[in-house]
């Protein structure tokens, strides 16, 4: 742990954090739910939010990920339940309960810990109301991002680093921290006598984080200082969002169904500047398949390339079918691709392939298995006259709940086992979770 007094450095007050808030335009009775894993950063998040929220009238529920990685990530969730308990802040713990298996396997494990404990957060704010996950990335974070791009050839969005807000599967991702330095929030801890825990993984060189880190002060020497790279962010981001402010007028001439089906009319694409149709044509692949990230820019263009001069060809990219129908693009969701299956069980909420988020209210215990619904498991005629409503084109894409029983329900199409529609007090929700296919929202 660490903690200790050393060097003066300023602090960051409850003034400039009110002030950096304020954008996030949070109303009275909002609940929010902040990532704590020990470290200075977020425990300094998490005591500035639960000073802030009651001002507000806002509820702060603090969450910490076992990941399992190393023998000490137990004890260590356990510490920040110790240290929120005493500052009266609510807490729970979520547990990767695949992180032990994933031990030694270094860069992959890393990756899926990231992928996975956003997932288990998300998961936890679907469930438990809360719209925003707020996240403790600061001005040197900022920085770094920056550069790891800048190394790897990022274009304008790559280099315009993380936003202040994002939305993954259906929660903002809120980082109201990226105009303060780490010092700061390390001196706030000090001025409240917050000790925390120092992950050993901050100092591994095998990271391009830490490499960057390290090399600060020679790329300081040379004007590269965290102020200006700060600048030259801020620049970026607002080019960024001028293209997208052009690529949403582009996107309103096309329209997406319930289904997660989009089209765009190839003439309006090929109408607008190539940096803006392909944008657009990106957007959508990234909606309609749940990614976060949008396709590599060499693949994209290849099949921009085909609209324009052509030979046109159907494809699979990104997750995604792309096909031609008369004058417009439409992009599916592969089958191929579907995410893994998810537990639903009652009054809880599960995202299901990043693109779906489906609740469920009983008043009595239930638990389905949500699952592609591709015509597989069906066995009576009221099933096979449900998979008839789904378009053979979207079978496999879209969610279906199954039991001990087999098929229970299909949200798409309002189909519902008898034994299941006669349960009392059962509700069951489905809504689209993309920021692109906000709005589509069907329910049972």
């Amino acid at each position: 742990m660490a903690g200790a007094k050393s060097a003066a450095t300023k602090s960051l007050t409850p003034v400039d954090f009110a002030a950096a808030m304020a954008g996030f335009r949070l109303l009275p009775g909002a609940q929010i739910a902040v990532a704590v894993s020990g470290g200075a950063d977020s425990l300094a998040l998490v005591r500035l939010l639960a000073a802030w929220a009651p001002i507000h009238k806002i509820t702060v529920q603090a969450l910490t990920v076992d990941h399992g990685l190393r023998d000490a990530a137990t004890d260590e969730a356990a510490q920040v339940g110790t240290w929120l308990a005493a500052l009266e802040i609510p807490h729970a713990t979520l547990y990767w309960e695949e992180g032990r298996a994933l031990r030694g396997l270094a860069r992959s494990a890393q990756s899926a810990a990231r992928e996975a404990r956003y997932r288990l957060m998300t998961d936890w704010c679907a469930t438990n109301g809360c719209t925003h996950l707020f996240v403790a990335h600061h001005a040197d974070d900022q920085v770094e991002t920056f550069l790891l791009r800048l190394a790897r050839g990022s274009g304008v969005d790559g280099l315009a680093a993380m936003a202040p807000a994002s939305v993954r599967d259906g929660i903002v991702i809120a980082r109201p921290l990226l105009t303060f330095a780490k010092e700061q929030l390390t001196a706030f801890c000090r001025d409240m006598g917050q000790a925390w825990i120092e992950d050993p993984s901050n100092a591994n060189p095998a990271s391009g984080r830490v490499r960057f880190r390290e090399a600060r002060q020679v790329l300081e020497r040379e004007g590269l200082t965290r102020d200006r790279l700060l600048a030259t962010v801020g620049h970026l981001q607002r080019a960024r969002a001028a293209l997208d402010y052009a690529v949403a007028g582009l996107l309103a001439q096309g329209s997406i169904d319930t289904f997660g089906v989009a089209r765009l009319p190839v003439a309006a694409v090929l109408a607008a500047p190539e940096e803006i149709g392909l944008r657009a044509v990106a957007r959508v692949l990234t909606a309609v398949s749940g990614q976060e990230f949008t396709p590599r820019f060499e693949t994209l263009a290849r099949l921009y390339a085909r609209l324009t001069v052509g030979p046109w060809r159907d494809a699979t990219l990104h997750g995604s079918v792309v096909r031609r129908e008369g004058g417009d693009i439409v992009i599916t969701r592969e089958p191929a691709q579907v995410g893994e299956d998810r537990t639903l069980s009652n009054a809880s909420a599960v995202i299901w392939d990043s693109r779906f988020r489906l609740s469920l209210c009983a008043n009595q215990p239930r638990r389905f298995t949500v699952a592609a619904f591709d015509g597989q498991r069906l066995t009576t005629e009221s099933e096979r006259a449900a998979l008839v409503e789904i378009p053979l084109s979207l079978r496999g894409t879209v969610p279906a709940l199954f039991d001990e029983a087999g098929l229970a329900a299909v949200p798409h199409t309002g189909y519902m086992r008898a034994d299941v529609a006669a349960l009392q007090g059962l509700s069951l929700g489905l809504t689209m979770v993309s920021s692109l296919l906000a709005g589509a929202d069907a329910k049972l």
